[in-house]
């Protein structure tokens, strides 16, 4: 059975005007991500890799080209009615996880469900759910201030995960945290996407790439190749083999 593209991009650009000059921060990006794929998109500082994941996530507007989304053609949608597809579709971490600092961890994941219209008991069972999978659940009621970074990010997870999207998406999600919270957090995408989960995850760090199932590289705001691992199921293996298709592409 041939798996669907969650996304699909046709010829997708997205360039920024200054002054009388125009940067193409994408352009001509044919792609697709099939759904329950673990997809990584890297690529040099400045390369596009940000935009391009703003770009599919409806959260910034193309400048040119098609993007679908679970078969819904995004660069179509107004305002209000993206908002709320993304809403219900579309579970985003940012690199500084974006909680609301007034709000305990429990009331930013909350919040969002309440958002969705959902049942409330049925957002409060979730909300426990995910708490206790990833580990914070007796930080349930601290605010973000009291939590340590990881912690943080940890609960960002758990807020983009509480409307059961599509798709997750995350923007260098361990960018600024250290080694020990990094690992943790990445093993969260992990165990998330074992699940099932769709992901798409941009980052600069070859370790937290090897989390995925596939690679994306893009450069000058093009994809020009991809790497999909193999059967190793060991991080260092997946890392050595991966450092090798960067060398080759002259990273």
């Amino acid at each position: 059975m041939e798996v669907v593209p969650i996304i699909k991009t046709e010829a997708l650009g997205k360039s920024f005007s200054k002054g009388s000059k125009s940067n193409n921060g994408i352009h001509n990006v044919n792609m697709e991500i099939k759904e329950g794929e673990f997809t990584i998109i890297m690529g040099s500082s400045g390369s596009g890799k940000s935009t391009l994941l703003y770009v599919l996530s409806g959260l910034d507007r193309p400048s040119s080209g098609q993007i679908f989304l679970n078969n819904t053609p995004i660069h179509k949608l107004d305002e209000n009615t993206m908002t709320l597809f993304r809403r219900n579709h579309v579970g985003f971490v940012f690199q500084d996880h974006n909680l609301i600092s007034e709000l305990s961890l429990k009331e930013n994941i909350l919040i969002v469900g309440y958002l969705s219209k959902q049942d409330r008991r049925v957002v409060q069972t979730r909300a426990a759910m995910l708490m206790k999978e990833l580990e914070i659940e007796t930080l349930a009621d601290r605010l973000p201030s009291q939590v340590s970074g990881g912690e943080r990010q940890r609960c960002a997870i758990a807020r983009a995960l509480i409307n059961n999207p599509k798709i997750l998406m995350a923007d260098e999600p361990t960018g600024s945290l250290n080694s020990s919270a990094s690992e943790k957090v990445l093993s969260c995408f992990k165990a998330v996407h074992n699940e099932g989960q769709t992901i798409l995850m941009v980052t600069h760090d070859p370790k937290s790439a090897c989390y995925g199932d596939r690679v994306l590289f893009i450069k000058d705001g093009q994809v020009m190749e991809a790497f999909t691992f193999g059967t190793q199921n060991d991080l260092e293996e997946r890392h050595e083999a991966l450092l090798q298709w960067l060398r080759s592409l002259g990273w």
